[in-house]
């Protein structure tokens, strides 16, 4: 009886220790938070992966000084199969403004009377805007593109594209385009929000403006350093409707791109480039890629 009670323990023992060692090696390495080695440029490798395939993190808003675009950068677009981005291809001018002017009602619905003096004042200080030309302009927009106005002035004739550069280099090299999502998907993500929160975003910019100028510099900057998972952190600390509807606009579609993304690069050598802020972070890209069983390098740029 000693000798079976002894055996059956070492026999438990044993598969105690097999089975914590198959969980050790069947679990797919996830780079730690945050991470090391840092990049902007990732190559994808796994028994799922055809050839050649990258993930490169993008600014969808970036000052020349600040646009990084070395000759092995477009060496890579050149070779590739698909360029994938978050749209394929840009909208043209008539489509995208027909996206961000409302179906019905008005812009100047979303507000009280305070803050549309606010706006008003806000208009005329930044931009000599006197209150007859901005409703005339503005009164059937939605709000999320008003948002958007002192930042694109403010930095109007000083950007590069990535998104242009790239689908310039695929159209001269025959590469085919995909996208992500669409522009129906990615306007929905702000028509979605309620009014209160639309509101929320036009007033936080005419309260932040210098602040939000300023802090797109220093996301520039550390975009420069191609350290991802900083740049993310950055990104949180704005705070405002985006930061609290992080799973919406972040983690819902990185979530949603992985399953396109491994069929992308599993029948093509793909280019994948998506907005910089989308790699890095526990919910990124790169890590949802490596618990799917993928392993991204970082490749210096």
């Amino acid at each position: 009886m000693r000798f079976s009670i002894q055996r059956a323990r070492t026999i438990t023992a044993f598969f105690s220790f097999f089975l914590h060692v198959i969980s050790v090696f069947g679990q797919n390495k996830v780079t730690e938070f945050p991470m090391v080695k840092s990049s902007l440029l990732w190559k994808i490798s796994g028994p799922e992966v055809k050839g050649d395939s990258y993930l490169f993190g993008t600014m969808h808003l970036i000052e020349k000084e600040y646009f990084i675009f070395p000759k092995k950068l477009e060496k890579q677009v050149k070779k590739t199969d698909v360029l994938v981005m978050e749209l394929a291809g840009l909208p043209n001018q008539m489509e995208a403004t027909g996206y961000v002017m409302l179906k019905e009602g008005s812009f100047f619905d979303y507000f009280t009377q305070e803050e549309t003096d606010s706006i008003f004042m806000w208009a005329k200080d930044k931009f000599g805007m006197g209150e007859e030309t901005f409703r005339k302009s503005f009164s059937k927009m939605k709000p999320f593109a008003v948002t958007q106005l002192g930042v694109q002035l403010h930095f109007i004739g000083k950007t590069e594209s990535y998104e242009m550069s790239f689908e310039k280099i695929a159209k001269e090299h025959n590469v085919t385009i995909k996208g992500l999502e669409t522009i129906a998907e990615q306007m929905a993500l702000f028509d979605n929000l309620t009014k209160e929160q639309q509101a929320s975003m036009v007033m936080e910019n005419i309260r932040t403006g210098d602040e939000a100028i300023e802090l797109i510099k220093r996301m520039q900057i550390t975009y420069t350093t191609q350290e991802i998972d900083e740049l993310y952190q950055l990104i949180q600390s704005e705070g405002g409707v985006i930061s609290e509807e992080q799973g919406k606009f972040l983690d819902d579609r990185n979530e949603n791109w992985i399953p396109q993304i491994k069929s992308f690069v599993k029948e093509n050598n793909a280019f994948i480039a998506v907005g910089a802020g989308h790699l890095g972070g526990p919910n990124g890209v790169i890590r949802l890629l490596e618990k799917e069983g993928y392993t991204l390098t970082p490749v210096v740029l």
